[in-house]
């Protein structure tokens, strides 16, 4: 059987782009506010066929795929999705863009810190805060309705408890998953970033002479 192997995230710079690509498998709006200036593909999990995927870049069995998600664990089933159609360089970027960001990686959108991005329309907060937003209300309501109403209302913070333990053991939470469904979340207007004449084919530690403010472009 075949198996994926892990990469270090302070090692991403070193990927040559000319011998396979980096592929970032989070929802749209988790792209759109914090992703890496060099060159990718982005494709949402949910939507991605490795068969499909590989075609369409022109890569064959043997080219690396180093794939990206916020922390490491949908990477981790996309390479699964990579290794079971047989292909045989998966690559899982260890701790996701976390790390990547720890790491000094460059990274652009309108939540990545010091970027020089603006979005033609509003941004929406971010995933994370909505889902605290929500959780919260959830929460308040239901202790609420539990305190002036029937105690049986109490099960709706003790769900809300439960989901978010298992969204903090597992790293998937479904109501994050909902709210990127939300109209209010769709993705709509491009987004416009400062570039300098050339880009760069590599990622670029920040400070590093590779980074020279030059940023890449994101192929969906």
């Amino acid at each position: 059987m075949t198996h994926y192997k892990t990469f270090p995230s302070e090692k991403l710079e070193q990927i040559s782009l000319k011998e396979g690509v980096i592929l970032d498998v989070r929802s749209p709006m988790e792209h759109a506010e914090k992703r890496l200036t060099c060159a990718h593909a982005h494709v949402p999990l949910d939507e991605l066929n490795p068969v499909d995927f590989m075609a369409r870049h022109g890569l064959d069995k043997d080219s690396g795929v180093y794939i990206l998600c916020r922390s490491g664990k949908r990477a981790t089933q996309a390479a699964e999705k990579f290794t079971a159609e047989g292909y045989r360089n998966i690559h899982v970027i260890e701790g996701g863009l976390v790390s990547c960001e720890g790491s000094g990686i460059d990274l652009q959108g309108h939540a990545a810190n010091g970027s020089h991005c603006m979005t033609a329309a509003k941004t929406p907060l971010s995933l994370e805060r909505q889902v605290r937003i929500v959780a919260g209300l959830m929460a308040a309501t239901g202790a609420l309705l539990a305190l002036l109403t029937s105690p049986l209302f109490a099960i709706i913070p003790l769900f809300v408890g439960s989901g978010l333990v298992f969204a903090g053991v597992t790293d998937r939470c479904g109501m994050a998953l909902l709210l990127t469904r939300a109209p209010w979340n769709k993705i709509t207007g491009n987004t416009s970033c400062t570039r300098s004449s050339g880009s760069s084919s590599s990622c670029a530690i920040k400070g590093s002479p590779a980074a020279g403010g030059k940023i890449g472009q994101s192929c969906q």
